[in-house]
């Protein structure tokens, strides 16, 4: 059964390394306007997206409206292609709602110079239920007398969830330049569930079983500051933005592992069970400095923005106590530890008013991946060690769509498109009805990941506004 283990951990890592998004800065994007334009508005956000783009912008908008971008419809799509041997595919679609924003702005009587907004929105969000069986009978491990039933079971669970709360301030200190901050409190949920279950009852009618699995989850609340500068023309914006890394206010979690295997032949079998909970988390990010300009061209407006994020040296999220195996009396401990590289992101976009009624976009930019090359969900070189970050792969993104202006809202229709692709080692081939045992496999399997989303967002001017809009 150690040959079927193997096989396992080597599935596993091709899962984690595929579809968890967790290791990319620019996957969401906020407000209506700035959905279309595939983040590239830093300098030039004009909706209340600004609360995380630039809050400096808050003192320049000349409107600002009651945000709702709830109505956000994903369609995700994960094809292994020869994932699991010759004309063995793996696939996964999902459909269902996408990460929001909702924003407003409120004043303070004593501060008439001063603009104030908050917003709820989701920076991260990741749920990955993946599984893969097989069930077959003939000479499927070679150690068992003659032939037996083989059946496998392998499951993976990631759930990655971050949501923020926060409040923006913004005063203009001239005609042309303006300052703000937001203030952001931060609520990340992380889990991990790694489980497979090996059965094969052979001829001589001795039940070998293995099972493994490996499972954390953890929560941690913290603060983090956007400050930002906002410089207007007459024909062009531009701005610049400084994140703070999370300050970590409380975090904990647990871990459990188990290892079960009868090995009958050899009469070594493992009994191996730890879950221990209250553990202290700490998951680290990085800081960044973004930049953009926005550029009135013909009837519309050319959007660029760019956005540096550091490095996050290698850091333990959570650490167990050391436990000793019932049956084999080995000391053990489990570890979850990241490591990201620096990233630099870039995007464009034109919007353009074809009438006074209706404004076009379409914008592309980039999503580069900050996770280690050749890290894997299980570290190879380390016995329980789980890396926190393991998708490789950047993303583009595209966006297109158009704004409505309805006497009583800003309406807006669009969809955006994020894909990858590119090829790994195929890991393993399992055993099916034309051969005889599973095998590790030297070719190459292509792995294309492609999300829709389908937005119909809505901004609501406050009340006044809507008054002079409906000429009340």
């Amino acid at each position: 059964m150690r040959k079927f283990s193997l096989f396992i951990i080597i599935m596993t890592l091709l899962v984690q390394n595929v579809v968890a998004q967790d290791a990319h800065y620019w996957t969401e994007q906020y407000g209506t306007k700035s959905m279309l334009l595939s983040n590239s508005v830093v300098g030039s956000v004009s909706d209340l997206g600004a609360v995380f783009y630039n809050p400096a912008r808050l003192g320049q908008i000349e409107k600002p409206a009651f945000v709702i971008s709830a109505k956000v419809y994903q369609l995700s799509n994960t094809n292994f292609e020869n994932g699991a041997g010759d004309d063995i595919d793996l696939k996964k679609s999902k459909f269902g709602g996408a990460p929001s924003l909702v924003a407003g702005t409120f004043k303070i009587k004593w501060l008439p110079e001063h603009k104030f907004a908050y917003a709820f929105l989701t920076r991260y969000t990741s749920d990955i239920n993946f599984s893969t069986r097989s069930q077959v009978y003939g000479d499927v491990i070679e150690s068992l007398p003659g032939e037996e039933y083989f059946s496998g079971r392998i499951e993976l669970n990631k759930k990655v969830k971050e949501e923020w709360m926060g409040v923006s301030w913004s005063k203009s200190l001239s005609e042309k330049l303006s300052i703000g901050v937001s203030t952001f409190i931060t609520a990340r949920e992380q889990s991990s569930l790694i489980e497979s279950n090996l059965q094969a009852y052979p001829e001589d009618e001795r039940l070998e079983m293995f099972t493994q699995k490996n499972s954390y989850s953890y929560d941690q609340f913290g603060l983090l500051w956007k400050i930002g500068l906002s410089y207007q023309l007459k024909r062009m914006t531009a701005g610049i933005t400084v994140t703070t890394p999370n300050l970590r206010l409380f975090g904990e979690g647990d871990m459990q592992y188990e290892y079960f295997s009868t090995a009958y032949e050899s009469n070594s079998s493992v009994y191996e069970l730890d879950t221990q909970d209250g553990l202290e988390a700490i998951h680290k990010t990085p800081w960044s400095v973004a930049v953009g300009a926005g550029f009135k061209i013909l009837k519309g407006t050319f959007h660029v923005s760019s956005e540096y994020f550091s490095a996050v040296d290698r850091h333990t999220i959570m650490q167990s106590e050391p436990f000793t195996g019932q049956s084999t009396g080995e000391e053990k401990y489990g570890q979850l530890v990241n490591r990201l590289n620096s990233v630099f992101n870039f995007g464009v976009g034109y919007n353009i008013n074809v009438n006074e009624k209706v404004g076009a976009y379409v914008s592309y930019s980039t999503d580069f991946s900050a996770a280690i090359p050749n890290s894997y969900g299980i570290d190879p070189r380390e016995d329980l060690v789980y890396i926190g970050s393991t998708f490789r792969s950047d993303i583009s993104h595209f966006g297109a769509g158009v704004i409505l202006d309805l006497s009583w809202a800003d309406l807006t229709l669009g969809a955006t498109n994020a894909s990858a692709k590119y090829a790994i080692k195929r890991p393993i081939d399992f055993p099916n009805d034309d051969a005889s045992v599973a095998s590790v496999d030297e070719q190459e399997s292509q792995i294309d990941w492609s999300r829709w989303r389908f937005i119909v967002g809505i901004s609501v001017p406050l009340f006044k506004q809507m008054a002079d809009k409906l000429n009340l």
